[in-house]
């Protein structure tokens, strides 16, 4: 997959001949074997010592008859060779004999080379369409400003959510789920939820993106005013299930139908008010020994356990373990300081004295001896997350200095190795594989193979290069925005500069490192990138711009300026919906 090549002085950007990484399209044909021989199946093998014509032999013992496997094979030989030389003869026989005809025979073996490049090429492109689209943030043109195409009208639309299902778009809130057809806009199916539905996962916030659910499971109120909830789960096609969850539970949907209980067993759990020393840090009782966590998988239709684990209750920070009251005071509550983030399929769970990390299956990821209570000292040393193309990192625990960032890589095809510095997450993709992942050491970066047999190793570095984020990596391209506010894109393959986005386009001034909370997700037809982007930076004003990038050259090829600054804009299959002042809307 991934291999060095010599220097092209025609290559844009190729600055170190021997720092060039390529990716090949095809590795290999089926049916074809690597230096497969294509001769006589009966020639003798040159590796073996034949005896001189001539020469006196010793005596050996006479041979064996040949057992009727050995017969089959070798008539079963004999009758392919005699076909396909009585094959080749007909062929021969039909070959044209007149100049005419020979130079209609080379017209048509053109037409049909060219038209099997031609089916190849629209192969190809079909395949690149489809692992496109697959992406959550992929678009099917963004060629020319869209416009909108439908409208769905809501109550509260403040208050809706948008969640992607396969090839529906599900609309939340008004206490009910609308499946919608994402290109028409036609609603499909209307299911009823309760107050102030929780579906998931969710499009809110952002940074990576987030898989379709199928089915999708909403945790509602369920009316009778006791606080009980009731989990709704439902296919794609509009069929529902609902059951009522035991009083008080505290859970999260997953994508996979699932259903994250956290439950704190035994301990102290009582709430009260904490002492403040002067300033203002409080400090829990003296020998306070918290709740152990029960976090627990389910099925959310059935309840039926999926699996079960329990971290143990460590040496907590005190501001971990409270909340805040209404008039600002601290308060001891370990039940309320709870907290989680589910992204794809890692889930990381924290609270008063307990943290740990899982896959979806039930994969312990961090060390479960290791009751300390990160991150350690206040500092956060690095996070769990899934890589976009299999596996996942987590912090490097052996790092010699915990207080500096350090990520451990988790290959799919089971490599592991260490890096001196984070991994940079693309929030959009094309849906391919680079074979490779890039690094932020220090205030460089650095690109790191991920392919079988030399993942790990070292394919460039760029130290002018200061990525803060990674906003794209789409067709050999890297989109980041850089720490001092320029939005850049980069050759995955050598690390070398392609165009530079004026600061100015997108306002960061002063507040680049503020850049998370003024993009709201990045969008690609493999072409184009399209960003969502607060109107101003610094809060002055509202709304939100559309702000489309050609990935050739960086250069703004449309914008569309909206007065709200309503931020949910998704793509479904392709298509893209948003959240309006009305309710949602498609645009194309």
């Amino acid at each position: 997959m991934t291999e060095r090549t010599p220097h092209d002085d025609a290559a844009p950007g190729s600055r170190e001949p021997s720092k060039v990484h390529t990716f090949d399209l095809i590795d290999e044909v089926p049916g074809v074997s690597d230096g497969a021989d294509a001769a006589d199946p009966d020639a003798a093998d040159p590796d073996l010592k034949q005896p001189d014509a001539g020469k006196d032999q010793p005596d050996e013992p006479a041979p064996r008859e040949p057992g009727r496997v050995a017969i089959a094979l070798a008539g079963a030989r004999t009758a392919v060779g005699r076909t396909a030389r009585r094959g080749g003869a007909a062929v021969r026989r039909r070959l044209p004999t007149t100049r005419r005809g020979k130079i209609l025979l080379v017209g048509g073996t053109a037409s049909a080379l060219v038209l099997a490049l031609s089916a190849g090429v629209l192969v190809n492109a079909q395949l690149r369409e489809r692992a496109l689209l697959a992406t959550p943030g992929g678009v099917r043109s963004l060629e020319v400003k869209p416009t909108e195409q439908w409208s769905v009208d809501l109550e509260n639309p403040i208050a809706a959510t948008l969640v992607e299902m396969p090839g529906v778009l599900a609309i939340a809130g008004d206490a009910k789920v609308r499946g919608v057809d994402p290109a028409s806009g036609d609603v499909r199916w209307t299911v009823d939820v309760g107050a102030d539905p929780h579906c998931g996962p969710s499009t809110l916030g952002n940074g990576g993106p987030v898989a379709p659910a199928d089915p999708l499971v909403c945790v509602a109120a369920s009316g009778d005013g006791d606080g009980n909830q009731v989990v709704t789960v439902i296919d794609r096609d509009g069929a529902a299930r609902t059951r009522e969850l035991d009083p008080g539970a505290v859970v999260l949907p997953t994508d996979d139908g699932g259903l994250i209980h956290l439950e704190p067993t035994g301990g102290d759990q009582e709430q009260r008010p904490v002492v403040v020393d002067k300033l203002g840090a409080p400090h829990l009782p003296k020998d306070f020994v918290g709740p152990d966590l029960t976090v627990r998988a389910e099925d959310a239709a059935t309840g039926r356990a999926r699996w079960s684990d329990t971290v143990a209750f460590g040496a907590p920070r005190p501001d971990s373990c409270v909340t805040y009251d209404d008039n600002a005071a601290p308060v001891l509550d370990v039940v309320g300081a709870l907290g989680w983030d589910l992204n794809g399929s890692v889930l990381e769970v924290g609270g008063c004295g307990v943290s740990a990390a899982f896959l979806l299956d039930g994969t312990r990821l961090d060390d479960p001896d290791d009751t300390a209570d990160p991150p350690a000292g206040g500092v956060d040393t690095a996070s769990f997350a899934p890589l976009p193309d299999g596996g996942w990192i987590g912090p490097d625990a052996a790092a010699a200095d915990v207080t500096m960032p350090n990520d451990v890589v988790h290959l799919p095809h089971g490599a592991t190795f260490p890096l001196s510095g984070q991994v940079l997450l693309p929030w959009a993709t094309d849906g391919r594989d680079p074979g490779l992942l890039l690094e932020r050491v220090g205030i460089h970066v650095e690109a790191r193979s991920t392919a079988e047999g030399e993942a790990g190793a070292r394919l460039w570095s760029a130290p002018d290069l200061r990525a803060k984020l990674l906003l794209a990596r789409v067709s050999g391209t890297a989109v980041v925005v850089d720490e001092r506010g320029a939005v850049r894109a980069v050759d995955l393959g050598t690390g070398a500069d392609r165009w530079t986005l004026d600061p100015e386009v997108l306002s960061f001034g002063d507040l680049v490192w503020a850049a998370e909370s003024t993009i709201f997700g990045a969008f690609t037809d493999g072409d184009t990138l399209l960003l969502p982007v607060t109107a101003d930076p610094s809060g002055s004003a509202a709304g939100l711009r559309l702000l489309a990038v050609d990935l050739d050259d960086g250069s703004v090829r449309w914008e569309i300026a909206q007065d709200t600054p309503y931020t949910q804009l998704i793509s479904v299959d392709g298509y893209l919906a948003q959240i309006t002042q009305q309710g949602v809307v498609g645009l194309g």
